[in-house]
């Protein structure tokens, strides 16, 4: 008897030293490798589980409803509600602070927003909540993630592709008319400091691309136009803050707005061209003449853009492409059928051209250009 007291004894003194150093393992893989807190780790896997069922329950219900005039949307519970901020390490100080919800929560390694802990947050707008009845609630709404960043920038005069290649070659440009084209553009990763913010890391990588020493970090907290989500369309400012891993994101003109700000305070003769319309094979053209663009797509190269959380935008129903990523195409290989990117998530990548085509058309053929 005693015996089998001792082993049992035993083993749970080696489940609990386990455990003990597993917990140990999962905080230094946190804190040192992905740079977040343990419980924003978690939070964040959990939205991850949140999001594969609400996108493949939503493929599956907008499968059985094919002429339905609006996406199937599902309502699904707020998984990240147990962890709404990131806990924070460095003293216990601001652990309390956080756990006892005071003014703000400040992340002292990054210049992040400062969030309430009573202030709507982009995760609860992300899980279906009607923004109205959210905006009741709390009367700081606006003060999330908008942010003014001045005078909006002057745009150039629109001009089509056609005149865009004109005013290039009569520049001294020709075009490559080799099957197999790669631009030397630096890649750069939206991780960890934009987790939502493909579109701003993809407008770095162009700038960048013409010659200008801008970081990611700089065009999304200068020049990147925000609001709260479903306050106004995604097309005329960023939906939440890149920083922050529950936002959303944003369509060309936002971007286009951001870069022709950037390049007036340069004083810079070039500017960013939204191109959006044209036809992707057409969009090439561009590649061929030495330019990178700046195109809307999709994160899974294999699967449909979901549309779901829907909103109420001056009278007109808002919905958000859920799986909408952005990237910089810098070439492409004709007898491979692939095109060639700079991915903010994957780096240089190289993808089926047929698919990823599809995806930009799906986005409403969205494409910059910077010259």
């Amino acid at each position: 008897m005693g015996s089998k007291k001792r082993f049992i004894l035993k083993s749970l003194v080696t489940v609990c030293l386990l455990a003990v150093l597993s917990t140990e393992g999962l905080f230094l893989y946190c804190h040192y490798i992905k740079h977040v807190s343990t419980i924003q780790y978690a939070s964040d896997r959990l939205r991850d589980l949140q999001e594969w069922v609400f996108h493949n329950g939503t493929q599956t219900a907008n499968a059985q409803t094919p002429n339905a005039q609006t996406p199937v949307r599902r309502e699904i519970p707020d998984l990240s509600a147990a962890a709404p901020g990131p806990l924070l390490y460095q003293t216990a100080v601001y652990a309390i602070q956080e756990t006892f919800g005071d003014d703000a929560l400040v992340i002292p390694e990054d210049d992040h927003i400062s969030v309430s802990s009573d202030t709507l947050s982009a995760d609860t707008l992300k899980t279906g909540d009607d923004p109205t009845e959210m905006a009741a609630k709390t009367e700081t709404k606006a003060d999330l993630v908008t942010v003014s960043s001045g005078e909006t920038a002057s745009l150039p005069a629109p001009v089509t592709l056609q005149e865009l290649i004109a005013r290039q070659e009569s520049d001294g440009l020709s075009p490559n008319e080799d099957s197999r084209i790669q631009l030397e553009a630096e890649s750069i990763l939206q991780y960890p400091e934009l987790p939502t913010g493909c579109e701003v890391t993809s407008l770095t990588m162009a700038l960048r691309f013409a010659g200008y020493d801008v970081s990611k970090e700089e065009l999304a907290d200068t020049y990147l136009e925000k609001a709260s989500p479903g306050s106004v369309s995604y097309k005329s400012a960023f939906w939440g803050d890149p920083r922050q891993s529950g936002s959303f994101g944003c369509y060309a003109p936002v971007i286009v707005n951001a870069a022709n700000r950037y390049l007036e305070e340069q004083e810079s003769p070039k500017r960013a061209y939204d191109l959006t319309g044209t036809p992707f094979d057409d969009i090439l053209a561009e590649i061929r003449m030495g330019c990178p663009v700046i195109v809307w797509g999709s994160m899974y190269i294999n699967e449909e853009i979901v549309f779901s959380y829907g909103w109420e935008i001056d009278g007109e129903t808002v919905t958000w492409p859920s799986n909408e990523h952005c990237m910089l195409l810098i070439g492409f290989d004709m007898e491979n059928n692939s095109v060639i990117v700079c991915d903010p998530l994957e780096g240089i990548a190289s993808y089926d051209k047929t698919a990823f085509q599809h995806h930009y058309e799906t986005l409403e053929q969205q494409a910059i250009v910077i010259y």
